[in-house]
């Protein structure tokens, strides 16, 4: 009996290890079935058979295909609609007419009166004013500031990347020495490279960039240190980083490339068609009885043309050929038969608008905006417009931040070194000098679908504390609202002098 039960025993042992085994299984199955392996991360699926399943390096991925990606991208621009209007949209919206300068000191460090203040925010945004607005800020001395900005963005929206020197290069009657010189990225590169040295960029063992090598057009080789001996920033890099320890950029076009260059292609060929079927050529049976022959030379001619007059003789070689309505004479017993091509293709539309949502999708501007097609209601229109504002809001600071803010910066201080301007504590003290350099970039606003409801919403944010006078300014027509002020009184008083009626008033007595 002893036996018996100690046979139960091990028998009940067995089930429940092999119950516990199936559990687990179960559980096994289920998580493995839940987790990335058995969805984004498979191996076995078709849908990932031509995708990576490895990660690579910001060199692998980027830096290694950043000369194709660039050549690509400047043969769209030049070529292709689409993407040329992409760009220059973005540059138009995010630059305009040129960021403009607000000098913003940090007072409360510089222990300053709001009149002092105001003053000397005056001087500073005069001082850069002579500098940005007149040629003497281009290498070149061909374009001012305003312009500059264009070219940075265009060549950074196009090569993903936009260098800019700053030399000091002395020119006879210039006030300043500071230039800007621009760099072309297809150049830079060096004669070596190593574990610290690739595609032009030098870093030292941490990472950190400390020069960049360009090859000029005799084919010699340049090196440019990011800071010069005394501390100043040489040269700017402009660029946005999409990876962890990227060295070069990407051209914003990268990532639809290819769907542009077959959408240029499928553009291309529907053209042609339309152009053929334009063109197709009908042909006139000839009356074998009457003699009558000849080529018709288009369309409109007053009567047949025979060769060499002789109605008689059967005109042999009759070429037939497609153009502009043509005709061409057939031998007897053949007929007149046209071809049907289809063209213009009705779904072309369709289809072309589904692949610009896709290209607007990665570029961050909406179909409506990438067309200027605004054919939806004023809230759908609006709401794509405050949409790709989202974007160009966020370049137009990236782009202050990046260039106008590190050049701005190395003009107030040349000023000070020559005695333009008087900033106390500037050369001595950091934080002086950092409180002075204070300042804020604006541009053109982005204009009103219904410019009553947009003011009207501005006062109504105003007048219970939501914003104020300033940015509302700024944002509804790019205007400097103390110049706004400044403007008023100037006017406000010329009205005292004339009657409302705009007539002169006499300062005799009559």
């Amino acid at each position: 009996m002893k036996k018996v039960n100690n046979e139960i025993n091990k028998l009940n042992q067995e089930l429940k290890t092999e119950e516990i085994r199936y559990k687990i299984e179960a559980i096994r199955q289920q998580r493995e079935f839940l987790n990335y392996s058995q969805s984004g991360a498979s191996t076995t699926k078709i849908a990932f058979r031509n995708v990576y399943s490895s990660l690579d390096t910001t060199k692998d991925d980027i830096e290694d295909n950043k000369e194709i990606l660039m050549a690509r991208s400047r043969q769209l621009f030049m070529g292709n609609p689409i993407s040329r209007g992409a760009i220059l949209k973005i540059r138009t919206n995010v630059v305009g007419e040129g960021l403009k300068l607000k000098s913003k000191i940090k007072k409360n460090l510089l222990n300053l009166d709001n009149d002092e203040v105001e003053k000397i925010q005056k001087q500073i945004e005069t001082i850069w004013d002579l500098w940005a607005d007149s040629v003497e800020c281009d290498f070149q001395g061909e374009d001012t500031f305003d312009f500059l900005q264009d070219l940075a963005m265009i060549t950074y929206l196009i090569d993903g990347e936009c260098f800019v020197n700053l030399p000091y290069h002395q020119r006879k009657g210039e006030l300043f020495d500071l230039k800007i010189q621009f760099l072309d990225s297809a150049n830079c590169e060096a004669q070596e490279s190593n574990d610290y040295l690739y595609e032009g960029v030098e870093t030292d063992k941490n990472g950190v960039i400390i020069a960049y090598h360009f090859k000029d057009r005799h084919n010699e080789y340049t090196r440019i240190p990011v800071f010069d001996s005394t501390g100043r920033r040489q040269i700017l890099k402009i660029n946005e980083k999409e990876r962890v320890n990227q060295l070069r950029g990407v051209p914003l076009l990268a990532p639809v490339l290819e769907i542009l260059s077959q959408l240029s292609r499928f553009t291309n060929a529907e053209l042609m068609n339309a152009v053929v079927s334009a063109m197709f050529t009908a042909f006139i049976k000839q009356d074998n009885n009457t003699g009558n022959t000849g080529k018709v030379l288009g369309v409109g001619e007053d009567k047949f043309k025979k060769p060499n007059g002789d109605q008689g003789k059967k005109y042999e070689g009759t070429e037939l050929s497609m153009g502009y309505g043509n005709f061409g004479v057939l031998e007897p017993g053949q007929d007149l038969v046209f071809a049907n091509p289809n063209r213009p293709n009705s779904r072309f539309e369709v289809f072309f608008n589904a692949m610009l949502k896709q290209i607007g999708t990665a570029l961050e501007i909406p179909f409506e905006v990438l067309l200027a097609a605004f054919n939806a209601s004023y809230s759908a229109s609006r709401a794509a417009l405050l949409e790709v504002w989202k974007m160009y809001r966020r370049r137009r600071k990236w782009l202050a931040k990046k260039f106008c803010q590190p050049v701005f910066e190395q003009v107030i201080e040349e000023a000070v070194l020559k005695g333009y301007i008087d900033l106390p504590g500037f050369l001595e003290n950091p934080i002086a000098k950092k409180a002075y350099l204070g300042a804020v970039w604006y541009g053109n606003s982005p204009g009103q679908i219904d410019p009553v409801k947009e003011v009207t919403a501005s006062v109504v944010k105003i007048n219970n504390g939501l914003s104020t006078r300033e940015r509302e300014a700024t944002e509804l027509n790019g205007s400097d609202w103390n110049e706004n002020l400044d403007q008023l009184g100037i006017e406000n008083k010329k009205k005292k002098e004339v009657g409302l009626d705009g007539y002169i008033k006499s300062s005799k007595k009559e």
